[in-house]
């Protein structure tokens, strides 16, 4: 929890220097927890990723347009027909390794032609210059948005719960035991829709729920019961 302490007050500072000064100010890229955490805590605030549904977004304080944010998108290509396609955690993993801060770096959003990365401004021209192999395969980064991406199709379930309640739900989707899914949800380790809560939430369709550090599902669907009376659910896989 301090490293969570440290992140809001860096967060905070930026909001009080914007005040300060009567002009915009920027946090690095946030995690979905804790971007929706800091929007509910500090006033005067705009989150934005570079597009619109990203995950990993930077908060802006006195910022009246998105496209006064410091982020840019740059472009990853690299030929098909001599090199496989790399992955996002390639990508990753090589941006990385140039002794960049995760901080600085926000989605990768990756199909079978290549990436789009979007990143801090200032480093971006330090990425294209520097990120020329992704693992074993040699790419190309130019700073515009000129990929297509088409994101990949979700992976979808059907489980059976005895209840709606959080515990039950995250114990049958990710075959955990109740005891277990009720201890991660004391360790605020769950979160529904990106923020904490109780393990005696009732779910609902349409709900986003992630569990840091495992992986994230989504409600699809309450899809009626079964003769034993337990709850039916269609769940996205994410």
């Amino acid at each position: 929890m301090d490293d969570e302490k440290l992140i809001f007050a860096k967060v905070k500072d930026r909001l009080i220097a914007a005040e300060k000064r009567g002009q915009p100010t920027f946090s690095d890229f946030l995690d979905p927890v804790r971007c929706a955490e800091f929007c509910t805590r500090l006033p005067q605030t705009t989150a934005y990723g570079g597009y619109k549904e990203a995950e990993r977004k930077m908060l802006g304080f006195l910022c009246e347009e998105i496209a006064d944010f410091p982020i840019t998108a740059i472009t990853f290509t690299y030929n098909e027909k001599f090199s496989a396609a790399p992955t996002h955690r390639d990508y990753l993993g090589s941006v990385l390794g140039l002794g960049l801060e995760r901080t600085k770096i926000g989605d990768i959003r990756v199909s079978e032609h290549g990436a789009v990365m979007y990143v801090s401004s200032d480093i971006a021209e330090y990425i294209c210059e520097n990120l020329q192999q992704v693992k074993r395969t040699k790419v190309k980064g130019q700073m515009d948005e000129g990929l297509a991406v088409i994101e990949k199709p979700t992976r979808e379930k059907r489980i059976t719960v005895p209840s709606l309640r959080l515990d039950a739900v995250i114990s049958s989707a990710f075959n955990l035991s109740r005891g277990k899914a009720a201890a991660l949800i004391d360790a605020e380790k769950v979160f529904v829709n990106w923020k904490l809560t109780k393990k005696t939430h009732t779910v609902s369709e349409g709900d986003a729920i992630t569990i840091r550090g495992t992986g994230r599902i989504k409600i699809s669907e309450i899809a009626g019961s079964t003769k034993k009376d337990r709850i039916v659910l269609i769940i996205s896989c994410m």
